[in-house]
């Protein structure tokens, strides 16, 4: 999410800079228009274009869960000596974030939605109709504003004949142009992307350029462009338009003024700059899309025990589901190789030797934990102190087993023990207990498909954290 943040600031200011720098003061209003739309809405789509989002992951089969309660378990099946604690991280900042973050998105969306309704309420209001125009009478000293073909205009202006032409002249080409669909997309932008001041900017560019369309339009049309002007001056003095309308007075009435009476630059000029920033927008989307061009991170995932081997109670046939649900997982970044999709017998030589076949980056062994006392709970990590990849095994076991404590206690252990898979892979390898299976709350979660579901997402975002590490 903070990457997404960043991207999409850094690619909105860099987009808004060439909008300036190249467009903002040619008269190329509708190559304009396009321009800030098309590159508000990809810039905000580009960051996340790569993304992969977990919504293709297969259905697994439910494992009909079998267990001998009364069997005999064996203390510490798996020991080792624990070198570090691991509590759960406090998020207490991150979640005020968040929360904040939703708190001021509400707020808004109850005034988005407040205003919609408004204007919604007040077309009904509609009692008279001029060149397709229905006009909606408002309160005085109020500046006339669209909605689609809907005019909101006080009815004394319209006893000024010539002022309410030129008013109305405006408002049909914001009713034509469609302009108040862009107002809704913006609006709605806006309360989404709050936190970005650019997103803020473009509103403010794209409803500045609508009145430059309206203004240029009306011009061309025939009208005096010095009554015009006087129009727009006078408009200056009444209050500003509803919300979600395109109003006939913009705050920036000398900018208005200014590029109401500015010349044409050449064709070429204008067709130059206007290729320039497209060429630089194309860069700056590229680079925000740009595809991840990491190694994949090859991974090999040993469902422990299985076959006649049943390991703690239903120990062999919860990690093989869960080992299944993390090879759905498998694209691109993290390709996921797993000793056993099945319920079979395979000894330790026999892993270890098709481990060093593949030879991954990293081997993930799974388990889950048992003990005589159904208190003990909590997710532990075990990796060889004496292996030539002990540094590195001892790193992605502690990210492993952060990262799964969400999903059971707050505590997690870092132990060093010599188990025969860890000590003969030829490659980083860590052991992961998941939860203890005599433990009730762990037991639920283990056995739960939805939580299941989580473990498995769990461990591919480690994996992720962990590639980005090798790779840096």
């Amino acid at each position: 999410m903070i990457h997404y943040i960043v991207y999409t600031i850094v690619s909105l200011g860099c987009s808004f800079l060439v909008y300036r720098l190249f467009l903002k003061n040619q008269k190329t209003f509708q190559f304009n228009r396009f321009f800030l739309l098309t590159s508000l809405v990809l810039s905000l789509l580009a960051p996340i274009m790569e993304v992969e989002l977990f919504n293709t992951i297969p259905s697994l089969p439910e494992i009909n869960f079998q267990s001998d309660d009364s069997a005999i378990i064996s203390e510490d099946l798996l020991t080792g000596r624990t070198v570090e604690t691991v509590e759960k991280a406090d998020n207490s900042f991150n979640n005020l974030l968040v929360s904040s973050y939703f708190i001021v998105l509400l707020v808004l969306l109850v005034r988005y939605g407040l205003n919609f309704f408004r204007i919604i309420k007040l077309t009904k209001n509609s009692n008279k109709t001029i060149g397709g125009l229905k006009l909606v009478g408002i309160a005085e000293q109020q500046n006339a504003s669209s909605f689609f073909n809907y005019v909101f205009i006080d009815p004394k202006q319209l006893a000024d004949e010539a002022y309410a032409k030129n008013v109305l002249q405006h408002e049909m080409i914001h009713s034509k142009q469609w302009h108040t669909f862009d107002i809704l997309i913006i609006e709605l932008l806006n309360c989404v992307f709050w936190f970005n001041p650019f997103v803020w900017l473009y509103r403010r560019q794209i409803r500045e350029n609508h009145e430059f369309i309206a203004d240029d339009q009306v011009i061309q049309s025939g009208v005096d462009i010095t009554t015009y002007s006087n129009t727009i001056i006078y408009s200056g003095n009444n209050y500003g338009p509803m919300p979600f309308t395109s109003g006939f007075n913009f705050n920036h009435i000398k900018t208005r003024l200014i590029m109401l009476h500015q010349s044409k630059s050449s064709v070429l000029k204008r067709t130059v700059k206007s290729l320039i920033a497209l060429t630089l927008f194309a860069a700056i989307f590229t680079l925000s899309s740009f595809k991840d061009s990491k190694p994949q991170l090859v991974v090999v995932v040993d469902a422990g025990h299985g076959g006649t081997d049943s390991g703690n109670l239903i120990e062999k046939d919860v990690v093989l589901q869960i080992s299944n649900r993390l090879a759905a997982y498998s694209d691109q970044k993290i390709k996921i190789i797993e000793t056993r999709t099945n319920d079979e017998s395979l000894n330790l030589s026999e892993r270890v030797r098709f481990i060093n076949q593949v030879n991954p980056d990293l081997v993930i062994s799974l388990h889950s934990n048992a003990h005589q006392d159904s208190n003990i709970s909590g997710v532990e990590g075990f990796y060889y102190d004496k292996s030539n990849y002990q540094e590195s095994s001892y790193t992605y076991s502690k990210i492993l087993v952060e990262n799964q404590l969400n999903q059971f206690s707050n505590r997690g252990k870092i132990n060093v023990a010599g188990f025969y898979i860890l000590k003969n892979v030829e490659c980083p390898a860590v052991l992961l207990e998941l939860g203890f299976i005599t433990n009730d709350k762990d037991k639920a979660i283990l056995t739960s498909n939805n939580h299941q579901e989580s473990i498995a997402k769990s461990l591919y975002e480690s994996l992720l954290k962990i590639r980005a590490l090798k790779t840096n």
